[in-house]
């Protein structure tokens, strides 16, 4: 054999491994992403996924921003596609790079260098965590009409006191196909909510959740529930429905975009202005509102009068800047409304006070 075809050989036996290596390659420099892409599966939350991928729960605000087509992070469906750690580039040094080029010697003499106390990396304070375990109980506002699943035709009433748990029945709709383990919640409808200052302007309605329920035997149409969690008393003909589990630990964030909204109501049965009561704001998570933002509560002080000006005059009133009076922690959001809990409180917090930044 020729010393030629043996360098053609040679030379086929190389080009052949190129179309490989571009594929390793290719696969290396995509696979972190597909490795991060994850199934939701029935049960899941960003909560739980955070704390089993991440081993830390309160990074969910880590991955709802790391996926942005979710518009609500407590509303996550079966066969959702999410990421959940961001995908490295390739171009970034690494740490551990075992090739990585050492570090140039400063031209700044020994005096001008910066001490070891400087160049320690300052920890980020830690996170404030907001705990408010009764968020259901806190009820929301409904711009239209809310879905029904049934309605309730014995309250749980019904069963002996020494039976648990309370057993209720309702009536389920034509078009809803109800099966053991579905889990539902009560609410009743308590007034309509106008917007301050506007005979027209109509916020919406105010719902309050009556308790959680789990169907536990079907008949027809005729439903069996045992009553799971109780926040409020549960009467014959109140309307079920589905609404999402809100978390009950939430991150502090400040909120910085400017708002402009209103408090429009308040829940009944605590002093007003007090401290844990509950509030609900004519803004929500279209306008960018997540539970665990905190926004300020501003009062408009009332005119007085020009020192300056005659008191004759028309034009001796002024108006004075408007004073930051306490702050609120929202608790669960809407698409126009939000709910939230009075965090601080420095004077009366009244109906029409203004919520921003």
């Amino acid at each position: 054999m020729r010393a030629r075809d043996i360098d053609n050989r040679s030379v086929a036996r190389r080009s052949s491994r190129w179309p490989v290596l571009i594929c390793l390659f290719l696969v290396l420099l995509v696979s972190p992403c597909f490795l991060n892409a994850y199934q939701v599966r029935r049960g899941d939350t960003l909560w739980d996924l955070s704390g089993r991928f991440l081993q830390n729960p309160f990074l969910w605000p880590k991955v709802w921003a790391l996926n942005p087509h979710l518009t609500n992070p407590h509303w996550i469906y079966p066969g959702d596609k999410l990421h959940l750690k961001a995908p490295v580039s390739p171009e970034t040094p690494s740490r551990s790079r075992p090739f990585s080029s050492p570090p140039a010697v400063s031209s700044l003499p020994q005096s001008a260098q910066p001490s070891p106390k400087s160049r320690e990396t300052v920890q980020a304070p830690a996170p404030t965590i907001f705990t408010f375990e009764n968020v259901r109980a806190a009820g929301l506002i409904a711009e239209s009409k809310l879905k029904e699943v049934g309605r309730v035709l014995t309250n749980g009433d019904d069963t002996p006191l020494n039976v648990e748990p309370r057993i209720l029945c309702f009536y389920a709709k034509e078009d809803e196909r109800i099966r053991p383990g579905d889990r539902f919640t009560t609410f009743t409808y308590v007034r309509t909510v106008d917007r301050p200052g506007s005979y027209f302007g109509k916020v919406g309605e105010l719902v309050q959740l009556g308790g959680d329920i789990e169907v536990v035997r079907v008949k027809g149409r005729f439903c069996f529930a045992k009553i799971l969690h109780s926040y409020e008393e549960i009467s014959e003909g109140d309307p079920i429905g589905r609404f999402p589990q809100w978390p009950s630990r939430l991150v502090i964030t400040p909120f910085k975009t400017p708002l402009h909204a209103r408090i429009v109501t308040m829940k009944d049965g605590l002093m007003m202005g007090a401290q844990d009561r509950i509030v609900y704001i004519d803004k929500g998570w279209e306008d960018g509102l997540r539970p665990g933002h905190k926004l300020h509560v501003y009062k408009r002080c009332p005119s007085k009068r020009n020192p300056y000006i005659p008191s004759y005059l028309p034009a001796c009133k002024m108006e004075l800047p408007e004073r930051r009076i306490g702050s609120i922690i929202i608790l669960s959001t809407r698409p126009h409304t939000a709910t939230a809990v009075v965090y601080t409180v420095r004077m009366e917090i009244d109906v029409g006070d203004r919520v921003d930044p």
